[in-house]
């Protein structure tokens, strides 16, 4: 432990510069997928036909090792961030385009009956009564892939991304294992710091009819 923490010290200025690389292709990777996941599981909502299809293709998809993905994408787009911001694109698709058709399909057809009947257009109850009811679902997609993108982006190294994961292949390569812990500490903790965000912002955008009982009488109470 003495030995990771003297090495810490003394590399701590390149794990610092490693991390936010790791943030920033995290983040940029899991916003494409949002853009991108989000639509798409709002559209496949409408022909069954073709939720199998784009569900089926994005299962195959992921069902790839993250390693042999990244090995297919350099001859196309080159070594260094494109290939490792594409290989975490398609595997946080999946959770976005799943929770998001998921969500949307387990709203009672009454409840978009009446809203039809007090004269809302298709828009207005997608914004208004859809995606509101559907938020914890969408989230808790959003949380999976976030999660999922910390851990499969250290993989990016070995496409020379840098990130963590430079520390984990150089650690790899020399066989130290604290060079190794340099990467995957930080790694971890990101992660988890990432679930209890969005787990919070989840809890917050739940419409409040939508919570467990529980929870609406303490909110209730703490609001008194």
């Amino acid at each position: 432990m003495n030995d990771f923490f003297n090495l810490f010290m003394i590399r701590r200025a390149d794990v610092i510069e490693r991390l936010l690389e790791h943030i920033s292709m995290t983040t940029m990777s899991v916003l494409i997928s949002l853009l991108i996941g989000i639509p798409l599981g709002i559209i496949i909502t409408k022909n069954k036909l073709l939720a199998s299809i784009i569900i089926g293709i994005a299962n195959l998809l992921q069902s790839i090792p993250c390693i042999a993905l990244l090995a297919f994408s350099v001859p196309f787009v080159g070594i260094g961030e494109k290939p490792a911001i594409l290989m975490v694109i398609i595997y946080a698709l999946l959770p976005i385009i799943k929770n998001t058709y998921t969500g949307l399909k387990s709203i009672d057809s009454k409840t978009l009956e009446s809203a039809y009947g007090i004269g809302l257009s298709s828009l207005e109850i997608l914004f208004k009564i859809e995606l509101p009811i559907a938020a914890s679902f969408i989230m808790a997609g959003i949380r999976i892939s976030a999660v999922a993108a910390v851990g499969t982006m250290t993989i990016a190294a070995f496409a020379g991304a840098g990130g963590l994961g430079w520390f984990i292949n150089m650690g790899l390569i020399g066989l130290n294992i604290n060079m190794v812990l340099l990467g995957a500490i930080p790694a971890s903790i990101l992660a988890l710091l990432i679930d209890y965000i969005l787990a919070n912002l989840e809890a917050i955008i739940t419409p409040e009819g939508l919570k467990p009982v529980e929870e609406i009488n303490k909110l209730t109470k703490h609001q008194l």
